[in-house]
């Protein structure tokens, strides 16, 4: 199964909440599991009301003791995984530490193995690599990833910062990028991909009609509130805004992970379909 790896640029556009979102809404047979590989620290043990551990020091572990076709969420037998419940929905988790020093100190020994570490038989793994800066530990992961999805607010401020990271993501995803856009947005698709494409193309290089711009993301203050753990989710969360337009994220996300595909047979394994 594939690796998706999201991270952001600028500002607070919701990376943790999309990725939350997209594992929850993950096709069935994808067995989905999100792992915060977050370099700043994670936000899932506080807004979910997690155990500190098992975290992503455990998987690292797991990771290193792990050979041949193991499993590596599971180690000496136990699970590295957490569960966050949205109602009829259980998200196997894996959070990593508040803080961003154990993160850190672990992230480039989870990516030292290679693909063999988060590319999981029977699992698809959605990473939550958090803000991305030319020194993040997390670079070497997104060039493991089957798919790198970018989450921006389509304002001056932000859009500046993804164009000056456009050549370094291009050279480390390639036709694997896609950028999503948030909430906030002042900028449609069409014109943000205008603006994107005629930077990469003049200052970058490289096949700019590989990359797509996705989104904007719906203003869904209830839906945003119940991936973010401040609100219980209802029965029917998963007909809110957002979590339906996370859903249907995967109709495009299945253009580069091909495994997943046909995106629409079920939004999830772990419950009804809405």
């Amino acid at each position: 199964m594939p690796l998706l790896a999201l991270t952001y640029v600028k500002g607070r556009p919701g990376c943790t909440t999309t990725a939350l979102g997209l594992a929850a809404l993950a096709p069935a047979r994808s067995n989905a599991v999100l792992v915060e590989c977050d370099p700043a620290g994670g936000d899932l043990i506080r807004r979910h009301q997690l155990a500190a551990t098992p975290n992503l020091m455990d998987l690292t572990t797991a990771a290193q003791a792990t050979t041949g076709a193991q499993d590596m969420f599971m180690q000496a037998g136990a699970s590295v995984i957490q569960d966050v419940v949205l109602n009829d929905v259980v998200v196997p988790a894996v959070p990593a530490p508040p803080g961003g020093a154990h993160a850190r100190a672990v992230l480039p020994a989870l990516t030292a193995a290679g693909p063999a570490v988060l590319a999981q038989a029977g699992r698809l793994v959605v990473a939550d690599c958090g803000r991305l800066d030319f020194g993040s530990p997390v670079w070497p992961l997104l060039r493991l990833a089957d798919a790198v999805l970018v989450v921006v607010r389509a304002r001056p401020d932000e859009l500046a910062h993804l164009r000056e990271a456009m050549g370094p993501l291009m050279e480390a995803a390639g036709g694997r990028l896609r950028i999503l856009l948030a909430h906030g947005s002042l900028y449609p698709a069409a014109e943000v991909a205008d603006i994107l494409s005629t930077h990469t193309v003049a200052q970058v290089g490289g096949d700019w009609e590989a990359v797509r711009v996705l989104g904007p993301l719906p203003n869904d203050r209830r839906g945003a509130a119940v991936l973010g753990g401040w609100l219980m989710a209802g029965r029917r969360w998963r007909h809110l805004p957002l979590p339906r337009a996370h859903a249907q994220l995967w109709s495009d996300l299945t253009t580069t992970l091909p495994e997943l595909a046909p995106a629409d047979a079920c939004l999830t394994g772990k419950g009804p379909t809405p």
